[in-house]
């Protein structure tokens, strides 16, 4: 239950304290008197957004402090967040002139996330606008699974269900895509097919530019590498004998002189190359032989290599190659989508059938409620000065299967203030002050179910006055 409140800086609060009584607590006061500058300087608590226009003065921070003693059903929480669990909990708001916040618990610095997370357990308001709930088709979804006990089991389905929800987007994005890109991966294969049959390698094209010009200067270069050679190394008058017989010649006299020594082992290294240089001519003329058929091959090669040139608006085999990466890129992501499509596809459906099971089990849960919350809320309702006020619940499941945040249920409230009359649509009949009523009713009904330490109502009394004013502040008391 809340405690106290302390409230420093905030709109035209200077600063003010107030301690609270563990039963009934009730705030009055005229038009502008500050009770909903009250109920904003705890919504800073319970984790709501801020900014510099609440402070009262710029030049100082609001603090608003609330201590609450807890019961162990929170400790789980403390434990599951790190943070020090004490019996008298103290949740504190800074809001700095420069706009930004911090939150703590036990003195211990948290994330307003972690600040909601606890706050929603420890206390739960009542707006005047919260009668809007009533009509909300999922609203008695979670009242009916508090009386059913099965809110753990109903978290359980949402979270697997928020689970599914993605996964149902990631499949409709990937099945948009690929219906767009269709078009656009039928020419990227086609690119890409043309690229690879082409069998591309990066120095291809000198080398057939240097194979080709060998291929097609055969006949000449046969022709001069014989007569080289015929002057090299063909006979007793050739040049490489000339110079072997001047080597012997002056191998004779090495021993003379050294310059002649020097001059021997010189010109044994040249015989050596030409020897060496001999034996090249002789494979490079017997490997040159005119081929039209590898001529015409490697022709249409380098005209299939330039005509990509052309179209891919590149200088070189390279660019290609890069290109082919990049296409096959893009094929192989595409494949790997309709893959994850399949993938989707059999997890979407097991899991809808996992949900569908788990939120049928849910719906007739709730619908063994269904009685017991009309007459409980009915009764409320005598009680409250309604003596023929009656609320019926129309529980409609979903067609086709539908799944939803709560299951497969959306429950209606329908109601009835006058005797003999059908009940309608709340938003159709209902006055103001009844359906004031009405959500305390609800309210009251929701406190016997939930531990929730700290109720606050907001104008729960509007459109009520006298007996029924006298009747409602009973009831008031009588919640625990």
């Amino acid at each position: 239950m809340l405690q106290s409140l302390s409230i420093k800086n905030y709109a035209i609060i200077e600063s003010v304290e107030i301690q609270f009584d563990k039963h009934l607590n009730i705030i009055t006061g005229e038009t502008g008197a500050g009770k909903s500058i009250l109920l904003g300087a705890m919504n800073l608590i319970l984790g709501k957004r801020a900014d510099t226009s609440v402070l009262r003065n710029a030049d100082e921070k609001c603090l608003v402090e609330a201590i609450f003693l807890l019961k162990l059903f929170a400790e789980k929480f403390f434990s599951d967040n790190d943070l020090e669990y004490e019996n008298e909990t103290i949740i504190r708001r800074e809001l700095n002139t420069n706009g930004k916040s911090r939150a703590f618990i036990n003195d211990s610095p948290v994330t307003l996330d972690v600040l909601k997370a606890l706050t929603e357990q420890l206390v739960d308001i009542h707006a005047q606008s919260e009668t809007q709930n009533l009509l909300d088709k999922f609203f008695f979804c979670e009242i009916l699974d508090e009386l059913a006990k099965q809110t753990t089991v109903v978290k359980e389905y949402q979270t697997n269900y928020q689970q599914y929800k993605i996964k149902q987007n990631r499949l409709t994005h990937l099945q948009n895509e690929q219906i767009s890109l269709q078009k656009e991966f039928d020419f990227i294969s086609f690119q890409l097919n043309e690229l690879t049959e082409a069998n591309l390698n990066e120095d291809e094209a000198a080398q057939l530019e240097s194979e080709l010009s060998l291929l097609q200067n055969a006949e000449t270069i046969t022709r001069n590498l014989a007569d080289a050679y015929s002057l090299i190394d063909a006979n007793e008058f050739s040049a490489l004998s000339q110079l072997l017989q001047a080597n012997k010649q002056i191998g004779q006299l090495a021993n003379f002189h050294d310059v002649l020594l020097e001059m021997h082992d010189k010109l044994s290294a040249i015989t050596d190359d030409l020897k060496s240089m001999t034996r090249q001519i002789t494979n490079i003329a017997d490997a040159t032989e005119y081929n039209e058929e590898r001529v015409l091959l490697l022709t249409e090669k380098q005209t299939t290599i330039n005509k990509l040139l052309q179209k891919h608006h590149v200088s070189e085999v390279k660019n290609l190659l890069e290109i082919q990466h990049s296409l096959q890129q893009k094929v192989d992501a595409f494949s790997n989508s309709t893959e994850e499509i399949l993938q989707l596809e059999t997890e979407i459906k097991q899991d809808k059938k996992t949900l569908l099971t788990a939120a049928q089990s849910i719906s007739k849960n709730r619908n063994k409620q269904i009685k017991i919350a009309e007459n409980k809320v009915s009764a409320l309702l005598v009680d409250l000065g309604m003596p023929f006020g009656f609320i019926q619940l129309e529980q409609k499941i979903a067609e086709a299967e539908k799944l939803n945040a709560f299951g497969i249920d959306e429950i209606r409230l329908l109601f009835s203030a006058n005797k003999g009359s059908l009940p309608q649509p709340l938003d159709e009949v209902g006055s103001g002050g009844e359906k004031s009523r009405l959500m305390l009713a609800i309210k009251s009904l929701v406190a016997e179910t939930i531990t929730l330490p700290t109720l606050i109502f907001d104008e729960i009394d509007t459109g009520i006055s006298g007996e029924v004013a006298q009747k409602s502040g009973h009831h008031f008391k009588r919640i625990r």
